[in-house]
């Protein structure tokens, strides 16, 4: 048993023993399929990672700045281990030296661009590097002066901090920048501007101060201080005027300017009756202040927050809610809630007709305004202001006759006032101006009448703008360009952002042939009209006069587009598309202007001339006497009827209408040239040579008659006489080249027939 029991334990263990042994050898064979698996896997990898290598290589090959932005990572990564990571404690002193060399990092991986431009552009990738730095410094509640960075760097740190709208960041570097380099103007003018955007009036105004200290004369500053000044440091204030007006500028501040200058001057005047010590808003007369000041300086969503708390402290302040109004109408906010602000300001004791009766019309709601005005002159006839405005609004409606008649029922007391009488002028304006729609003509006594409105506005206030802008139309519409100009310069001190006073002065220029400055005054004008018709036209006017006919008529062609009743853009084209021999376009355009204009003597003129130069004598001929019978005395339309005549084989006809011609104007010289190849049809010759001499002494550079002249003088005997008429010709062109011929051979008898001695 002993042995058999030796035996079963033994015939275990090799059974055992072989089950592991199998077991082993199992598992050496996964182990060797796993190891086959993992080597073809690193293989693989090592395959993508070399090719990844090299596409790295070769875009970091040709973006040399890239390899700046992994030093930079490079650099914040070690940042971040030193001073968060390891377990060894640092001082404050090294901490700051960790931080600074992270900062000098980040701006040597930073592009400079263009040094003329006021923004800071950051390169594609920089950002975020720029966010995790600003983070590292909140966690370590680092600032500005903990960094060891030089004036310039603090600027440029503070530049790509304010990029990426980490204002306050941005602001600490501009500070301290101005610390280490009190001269560096570019630092405090950033700082500035974050100031304006955060609505800190008391810093902004310190940090303006600083800058007239380095630039006393720098013109931008002074006008932004002085209207951050008004109605609270008089004696600043009038130093930068005087600085100003020193410098040429005119201080003349717009109606808008004035109305919020003056809510800002009361709300400034109540606050010092409250709390004359505080100078940070603590009342609704300081919110007020604030919000008006920032809404000078075109920080409008600042200054509504502004009014806003203004209005939560005080629900009666008439000015807060005249002023909350001006900004609701400024932003994209509904327009019945502005409505109701000035309604809320007028029912406090506020003069805001006007006001709500301009958000209803930038609106585009015309009745409305119109309907508020007209209410409000039931119980106020007097205003002046507001009749002033109401005919005007009905004057751009297209009722003329309604906006005189509701100058006609003002009371005798209303004409003491400029308005009244600039509104009769624009009137007049808008009347003389449909006249030479019409007929090609100014009605002199209608420009005499607005000329005298005008000077009257200007008599009862010689600050009004309208008023000179006004008298400088009617001046140009009468031919007195050099008073006009002097009108203009006067208008543009009163109303410096007016835009119609840039296209008029532009007008004005065209006129007087000095087209680089009116292009210049055009350039301006577009800014604000954003490309209105208006504008075209006139460029349209300057391309013509410069002989570009095909840009004219491009031009002329865009106006029309926008209005198609410019009769002015119409018969222009007509006239560029004739001198290009475009005579369908020509014809076209004349045959609109006739059927709508057909008391436009000029729109006839062209008509017959493009039938003309169509051969279409019999027609142009018609064309010619409906003109003769508009216009008895136009000499034009007599001697193009002789031109049609003589083309039409009734020569004995074409008489008349010329010598009519040349009794209403003896200095034509085309109608002496035409009534001379009359003559010469006639073969009455002396008559003829008679006709083409007058028109030569009328006119010394008509070619035309001077060739004629040559010629009749080349068939007679006396070549010398020739020989000068020919040289006459060439004087006016000297690259003729009949003319050249005929003056050899005038010459060459003229030697021929010369005695030898």
């Amino acid at each position: 048993m002993g042995l058999l029991a030796a035996y079963a334990f033994l015939g275990l263990l090799i059974l055992t023993l072989w089950m592991r042994h199998q077991q082993v050898l199992s598992q050496r064979d996964r182990i060797a399929n796993r190891i086959g698996t993992l080597e073809g896997d690193l293989s693989s990898t090592t395959q993508k990672l070399d090719l990844l290598s090299r596409g790295v290589d070769t875009v970091l090959g040709e973006t040399p700045e890239m390899q700046g932005l992994l030093k930079v990572h490079q650099s914040l990564e070690t940042t971040e281990t030193l001073l968060f990571e390891q377990g060894i404690g640092i001082s404050s002193s090294e901490s700051c030296a960790i931080a600074t060399h992270a900062a000098r990092s980040i701006l040597s991986g930073h592009q400079k661009g263009d040094m003329n431009s006021s923004e800071t552009k950051i390169m594609t990738g920089l950002s975020p590097l720029v966010e995790r730095f600003a983070n590292i410094l909140d966690a370590v509640e680092m600032t500005a002066e903990d960094l060891e960075l030089s004036g310039t760097e603090q600027r440029e740190l503070g530049e790509l901090f304010h990029a990426i709208d980490r204002t306050d960041r941005a602001a600490q570097c501009y500070r301290r920048a101005h610390e280490l380099g009190s001269e560096d103007a570019d630092a405090l003018r950033a700082l500035s501007k974050i100031q304006r955007e955060q609505g800190d009036i008391e810093s902004l105004d310190r940090s303006l101060e600083r800058l007239l200290a380095i630039n006393p004369d720098d013109i931008e500053i002074l006008q932004e201080q002085t209207l951050l000044l008004s109605g609270t440091d008089v004696e600043r204030a009038t130093r930068n005027q005087r600085r100003l007006e020193a410098l040429g500028i005119e201080t003349n501040l717009s109606q808008n300017q004035l109305a919020i200058t003056d809510l800002a001057n009361r709300a400034h005047e109540a606050r010092e009756n409250t709390d004359p010590l505080s100078s940070q808003p603590t009342t609704a007369s300081g919110w007020t202040e604030r919000g008006a000041k920032l809404m000078l300086l075109g920080e409008v969503e600042v200054a509504l927050e502004s009014i806003e708390k203004a209005l939560e402290m005080n629900q009666t302040n008439a000015d807060a809610w005249l002023l909350h109004a001006r900004l609701l109408a400024a932003t994209n906010s509904p327009t019945s809630e502005a409505i109701q602000s000035v309604r809320r300001a007028v029912a406090l004791g506020e003069y805001g007709i006007l006001l709500e009766a301009e958000i209803l019309e930038n609106d585009g709601r015309h009745d409305a305004a119109r309907e508020v005005l007209e209410k409000y002159l039931e119980t106020n006839p007097q205003d002046a202001e507001v009749r002033g405005r109401l005919s005007l609004i009905l004057l751009r409606a297209g009722s003329p006759e309604w906006a005189r008649d509701i100058l006609n029922k003002a009371p005798e007391i209303s004409w003491e006032s400029a308005h009244l009488h600039v509104m009769d002028g624009r009137l007049h304006l808008e009347s003389t101006e449909n006249k030479l729609d019409e007929t090609g003509q100014h009605d002199e006594m209608t420009l005499l009448s607005a000329l005298t409105a005008f000077d009257e506005a200007i008599e009862r206030d010689r600050e009004s703008g309208l008023a000179w802008l006004g008298r400088a139309r009617a001046l140009r519409y009468q031919g007195l360009y050099s008073e006009a100009e002097i009108a203009i310069v006067r208008a543009r001190r009163l109303l410096p952002d007016n835009s119609s006073i840039p296209l008029e002065n532009s007008r004005l220029l065209v006129e007087m042939g000095r087209f680089d400055q009116a292009n210049t005054m055009l350039a301006e004008a577009a800014t604000n009209l954003h490309n209105h018709h208006s504008v075209t036209f006139v460029r349209g006017i300057i391309a013509a006069r410069e002989g570009r006919l095909t840009e004219a008529q491009s031009m002329f062609t865009k106006v029309l587009e926008a209005e198609p009743s410019h009769s002015r853009a119409r018969l222009n084209r007509c006239s560029a598309a004739m001198l290009r021999d475009d005579l369908t376009t020509a014809l076209d355009d004349a045959d609109i202007l006739v059927e709508s204009r057909p008391n436009h003597p000029l729109a006839r003129q062209r008509r017959a001339e493009v039938l003309m130069n169509l051969g279409d004598w019999t027609e142009a001929e018609a064309e010619l006497r409906r003109l003769s019978e508009i216009a008895p005395e136009h000499t034009m339309a007599l001697v193009h009827q002789g031109t049609c005549l003589i083309a039409m084989d009734r020569a004995e006809q074409a008489e008349l209408p010329l010598n009519k011609a040349l009794q209403i104007d003896p200095d034509n010289s085309d109608a002496w040239f035409q009534r001379g190849l009359l003559y010469l049809d006639f073969g009455r010759l002396d008559e003829a040579f008679s006709d083409f001499k007058s028109a030569a002494s009328v006119d010394p550079h008509h070619i035309d008659a001077r060739l004629r002249i040559a010629a009749i003088l080349h068939e007679g005997e006396d070549p010398y006489k020739a020989v000068a008429a020919w040289r006459d010709v060439l004087d006016v062109d000297p690259e003729h080249r009949l003319a050249r011929r005929r003056f050899e051979e005038s010459r060459q008898r003229a030697d021929s027939t010369t005695p030898k001695i």
